[in-house]
């Protein structure tokens, strides 16, 4: 025990100081439902434009068989004069669907829809990389972009064009509906997750005054804001992220519209879901390394650099609980060998609860918050609001790993997230391609939950009630993904009745 005893003061230290890292994220949590419940949206009357713009929609596409139909059908019934609109369907897919896009672009170029599809064979810079090369044969003023899964209403650009009449404004960002939202309890959860996003962070950092983001779909971006801001480059994974905060840091203003909702699909396999976490964070977490030096050094007010230092290491909480839940087994034996207080010993003074307290509680009054604002009933919610939490807890390890790579280095690949066209209870992802398989972090996982099987063993033993508490809201979310995983490697979660027949959007 020597070693261990060895330890105490490097543990206790790393503890404390992720301990509170996650105090002050808690806290920064209620600012922001603070914000977004006190402060009004900020009044920006649309003025139509005396003349319609030219706007050119963005459709960056790859491998998306079962839903580029879909999305193209929605571009070319977008309303705005059709000779102020063009579409490009920016194309790097490998399989056939080149060939159903350039049918589709063909068929509606006939009817006189100003549509082009641009075809890459090296996808360099993925997304980035289409977006630019788009941009560099576009003649837009104004450039809409749309991912594959989703679906823009008729209206979308004259409910959001309008808002550039001020010269200031850079990009306009419109809100992420469901289309599947009701479809499984996987699909349920990801939309409580969403839904903080665009009712709570959205809205509390536009009309706070702080730098919000570009969610890189369902938005409207200056050209002229875009070349200011240096273009789009792909050093990140998160180009949206790293555009929308250069081009705030130039100067440009962001305009968010909670009213105008562009409906998408939610991914319906937890290996998609992997896929695009794992893509956010290493994207998120690379665009914290490229731009906080600059946010820091910029002449903006400190309550904007403090606000966009949260934002960009939002993942970072991920790092402090993992460490908290790997270094809990010492802090209970240092806390029976020492006698000290520790906020792992399920007592002590009131300044440790209070601090243990608040990373705890914050996230469920910050997602329940976003789903009463959204005009859900909160009481059946709730469980939606619990396992979203819970399953957050079980991402922990994909999300570490995504982040650890780019701290090492790794080279990053853009991981696309399958979709399948689903948006009916009867709709199956079951026998379609693009379906993954396990996801190579799952061993880790299986014992990371061993791992908190035996430290829950050890609290109990001590009558740790706080750390039994802890790990077992860890161990509740690795079986969840562990378990969905096995599960969707044969057969999909079943759909749930009482799905939309045809959306599955309660929320616009």
């Amino acid at each position: 025990m020597l070693v261990v005893d060895l330890l105490w003061l490097p543990a206790t230290a790393i503890y404390g100081i992720v301990l509170f890292f996650s105090f002050c994220v808690g806290i920064n949590l209620l600012y922001m439902v603070f914000l977004a419940w006190t402060r009004p949206s900020r009044v920006l009357k649309p003025c139509p434009p005396a003349e319609f713009p030219l706007v050119t929609v963005q459709l960056p596409i790859f491998n998306e068989l079962y839903v580029t139909r879909r999305l193209i059908q929605a571009a070319c019934e977008l309303v705005w004069p059709r000779d102020r609109l063009q579409i490009q369907v920016l194309d790097d897919s490998t399989d056939e669907t080149q060939f159903l896009a350039a049918s589709l672009v063909r068929r509606y170029a006939a009817q006189g829809i100003d549509i082009r599809h641009i075809h890459r064979s090296d996808r360099v810079g993925f997304k980035a990389g289409a977006l630019e090369a788009g941009l560099r044969c576009s003649d837009g003023e104004f450039i809409a972009i749309f991912d594959a899964d989703f679906v823009p209403p008729a209206d979308f650009l004259h409910k959001t064009i309008p808002y550039f009449n001020r010269e200031g404004v850079g990009f306009v960002q419109a809100r992420w509906g469901h289309l599947n939202q009701s479809y499984s309890l996987l699909t349920e959860i990801q939309s409580v997750t969403i839904d903080v996003h665009f009712f709570v962070d959205q809205p509390a950092r536009n009309h706070g005054g702080y730098f919000m983001n570009f969610n890189g779909t369902a938005g409207v971006w200056r050209r002229a804001a875009i070349e200011d801001a240096g273009g789009w480059q792909h050093d990140t994974l998160a180009e949206d992220l790293d555009l929308s905060y250069r081009a705030q840091l130039r100067g440009w203003e962001a305009v968010y519209l909670p009213d105008v909702v562009t409906p998408a699909e939610l991914p319906v396999t937890i290996a998609s879901y992997r896929c695009q976490q794992r893509r956010w964070a290493a994207g998120s977490f690379a665009c914290a390394l490229k731009l906080l030096p600059s946010l820091l050094i910029a002449r903006v007010s400190p309550g904007v650099k403090l606000q966009g230092a949260f934002h960009l290491l939002g993942y970072g909480t991920h790092f402090c609980l993992l460490a908290m839940f790997l270094l809990q087994p010492l802090m209970i034996y240092y806390s029976q060998r020492f006698h000290t207080v520790h906020p792992a010993t399920g007592g002590g003074s009131p300044v440790w609860s209070l601090i243990a307290a608040i990373p705890a509680l914050a996230p469920t009054i910050y997602l329940a918050f976003a789903q009463w604002r959204a005009g859900r009933n909160l009481p059946q919610r709730m469980p939606y609001i619990v396992a979203a939490s819970v399953m957050g807890a079980g991402m922990m390890l994909t999300t570490v790993s995504a982040m650890l790579g780019v701290l090492y280095r790794k080279k990053s690949v853009f991981e696309r997230t399958p979709k399948y066209g689903i948006a009916r209870a009867s709709d199956s992802w079951d026998g379609k391609r693009y379906t993954l398989g396990v996801d190579a972090i799952l061993g880790a996982e299986l014992l990371l939950a061993c791992y908190a099987m035996g430290t829950i063993a050890y609290a109990l033993a001590l009558r740790n009630w706080a750390s039994f508490v802890f790990c077992s809201y860890f161990l509740c979310g690795m079986l969840f993904v562990i378990g969905v995983s096995f599960v969707q490697l044969s057969v999909p979660i079943a759909p749930r009745a009482v799905a939309s027949a045809t959306t599955g959007q309660r929320d616009s």
